[in-house]
């Protein structure tokens, strides 16, 4: 009776020492499904393959700033709600630092942004979805093609006022510039004017404040010249005359070289790390879907861009 027991007791000793060795080693093949882990006042759940693979989270929130992005979020932000009905994404214009000061005070949930955070904003998180490229256009009038930097560096400075002192039509030029706010301006003034500030010669300037406004600015005034993202060039046709700028075409692959220098890098910016419906559109900024649609605007997309290029490039 005793040897009984004493083999029963061994036997489920082993049982137990399989059980501890098996959960020890379980998670060396497969990972744990994590539930996700949303703000309060929202409902979470996985999307499947099929649909992107993102993450559907209700809920209502603002983003705002770049009139450069606001076309592009615009149209990723209904995609999102076509196939998350419980979400309310509203966008909206205003030019980068206002987008960037709407983070900061938590008026927006995200801040969109043509430029870096400034340094007083460092609690801002800088979540990098897309390549803006920019261009200049001119009204067909204008007779040019190509422009170089110190052409357009003479425009904006006041020191070139007719088209025939850079091979044009001998025709008054006129200056459209954008707000003080806009991050395309800031974008222009580093890359362009080599930090200078704009001073045109006051008699023919003018101010729009977003690409669409510009095109139709520069389209209906003879003479004008402004600058616009690639997207809204293309979408203007045969409206308006898209230079080159240095001999070298504004597309993607000139800026992967970075022999074409007007881009800029687009930022969505939250306050703190994001969660919730923020971190799930943010995170869907970055599918295919996503991507698709930028495509179709003329922006390129972030990956294809070399690290190297992205890190220097504002410095």
């Amino acid at each position: 009776m005793l040897k009984q027991w004493r083999v029963a007791f061994i036997l489920v000793a082993i049982a137990a020492l399989s059980m501890i060795i098996s959960a020890c080693g379980g998670d060396s093949g497969t990972a744990a499904t994590a539930t996700p882990t949303t703000a309060a006042g929202t409902t979470a759940t996985t999307g499947s393959a099929s649909s992107g693979g993102f993450n559907c989270v209700s809920g209502t929130i603002t983003a705002s700033g770049s009139t450069a992005l606001q076309p592009y979020v615009d149209q990723v932000a209904k995609q999102y709600q076509s196939k998350c009905s419980g979400a309310k994404i509203t966008v909206l214009p205003g030019g980068s630092k206002k987008g960037l000061a709407d983070a900061e005070a938590g008026t927006s949930q995200i801040g969109n942004s043509d430029v870096p955070a400034a340094s007083n904003q460092a609690d801002l998180v800088d979540h990098q979805v897309a390549i803006v490229i920019f261009v200049m256009i001119a009204n067909p009038d204008a007779g040019v093609k190509d422009l170089k930097t110190a052409d357009i560096q003479g425009i904006y400075e006041g020191k070139v006022t007719n088209w025939k002192q850079v091979g044009g039509a001998d025709k008054p030029i006129t200056v459209v510039s954008r707000p003080a706010t806009s991050g395309t301006r800031a974008t222009f003034k580093k890359f362009m004017l080599d930090n200078k500030n704009e001073s045109p010669a006051q008699a023919n300037n003018l101010t729009s404040d977003s690409t669409g406004t510009v095109v139709q600015t520069v389209e209906q005034t003879s003479g004008a010249i402004g600058y616009v993202t690639l997207g809204g060039a293309k979408e203007a046709g045969t409206k308006v005359i898209t230079t080159t700028i240095d001999g070298k075409e504004a597309s993607a692959d000139n800026v992967k070289t970075n022999d074409y220098k007007f881009w800029n890098i687009e930022h969505m910016y939250t306050k703190g790390q994001a969660d919730g419906l923020t971190k799930a559109f943010l995170d869907y900024m970055l599918t295919e879907d996503a991507f698709t649609i930028g495509d179709g605007l003329a922006f390129v997309r972030v990956p294809n861009v070399p690290d190297d290029i992205r890190a220097t490039h504002n410095k």
